[in-house]
């Protein structure tokens, strides 16, 4: 699909939740970049930046580290793959 046509935050939504649902509760954006590579890496950056502006993904750090997850995503909780 040309860029053009792609929907960046839909995409990186559906990239999230896919890895979500295989116990990856935890992505970096290189991971997400690396994963939605029907679209560069600023507009995959632009929309990571957009769903956590609408409330759709968060970041979360462990002090080295930022990630992003899914708003209902619990660190520790055992689902994370990190």
């Amino acid at each position: 699909m040309p860029e053009s046509q792609a929907d960046p935050q839909a995409l990186v939504l559906k990239f999230v939740k896919e890895r979500a649902a295989k116990g990856k509760g935890l992505n970096t954006v290189r991971d997400i970049c690396k994963g939605v590579f029907e679209c560069d890496r600023k507009s995959v950056k632009a929309a990571i930046t957009a769903l956590i502006d609408d409330g759709k993904l968060k970041y979360w750090s462990s002090g080295s580290t930022s990630y992003i997850a899914l708003p209902d995503f619990e660190p520790g909780s055992g689902d994370d793959g990190v």
